[in-house]
Order: structure tokens, then sequence, then C-alpha cells
């Protein structure tokens, strides 16, 4: 039985056999921002995590980039390099744009927020820190109606 007509139920798949397995080859360029070129060819290793998520992560020797997704409105041409010659790899119309950032401890973050926090209170109720006073307005102005 059948909640759709021309459908039925089924208890159990046949074989893996009997499944095609398609690749899917995409293409997606790095916008690497203001690193350091040299840093890029002293390299010879990285680390990309996250490819798939929101926020991937580029690590290169000690600089860790965090990343973002962009769909570009264009598209963009991959060509590769021969000897003497360039050919037409593939397109893409997507990159990610990544920006250095600082690792620290989770633990270390949050307790000093905390330290500014409370060192911020107390400096205003010991009088260390006082609010600037506002002005007052020094000559009123009047508004005159003029006769066309």
């Amino acid at each position: 039985m059948s909640l759709c007509p021309g459908y039925h139920q089924v208890s159990q798949f046949g074989p893996d056999d009997d499944y095609e397995e398609e690749e899917e080859i995409l293409y997606i360029t790095l916008e690497l921002g203001n690193v350091e070129p040299s840093l890029i060819l002293s390299c010879d290793s990285y680390h990309l995590v996250g490819l798939d998520t929101p926020t991937p992560f580029l690590q290169l020797a000690g600089t860790v980039l965090k990343g973002r997704h962009e769909v570009l409105l264009g598209t963009e041409l991959i060509f590769s390099k021969q000897e003497n010659a360039v050919s037409y790899m593939e397109s893409t119309r997507q990159r990610i744009c990544f920006k250095e950032v600082r690792l620290e401890e989770k633990g270390k973050v949050v307790a000093k927020a905390k330290v500014d926090a409370c060192q911020f209170v107390l400096d205003r109720v010991t009088g260390i820190l006082v609010p600037v006073p506002r002005r007052r307005r020094t000559r009123k102005t009047e508004v005159v109606s003029e006769d066309y």
C-alpha cells in the first residue's frame, strides 16, 4: 500500500553495486588579504580546516587566518601555467576571503573581560573615572516668521 499512486514502499535497498557515485569537483579561490607574500612562499605545508563551514580557518606556519565565503557577481577564470603556455582549467563563482586572527584561550578572554568590567565600575565609584559633563546652551534662538 502506498500514500501516492505509482509509488511503493521499500523495506530494503539493493546492493551498493547498483548505485553510482558521482564525484563533483568545485573550485574556490582563496583571498589571503594582507598576508606577507614571503610567508606564502616559505611555507611548505598548510592546514585548511572547515572548508564546508561558514567560517573556515587556514594556518600558514604560525599565522592563523579566519575566512568567510563570498559569492561573486561575475565569474573568475582559472588557468593552469605550463612551461610556455597557459591553458584554461575551470571557472568559479565562489571565493573565501581570509583575514589574520589571533587565537587566545577561552578562559583568559572571559576573565580579562570580567576584570575590565569590574575595574570600570570601581573607577566610577571611587571617582577616578568621571563622566564628561554636558555643556549647556549659552544663547536661545528665536524663530521669526517671515511674511512673503
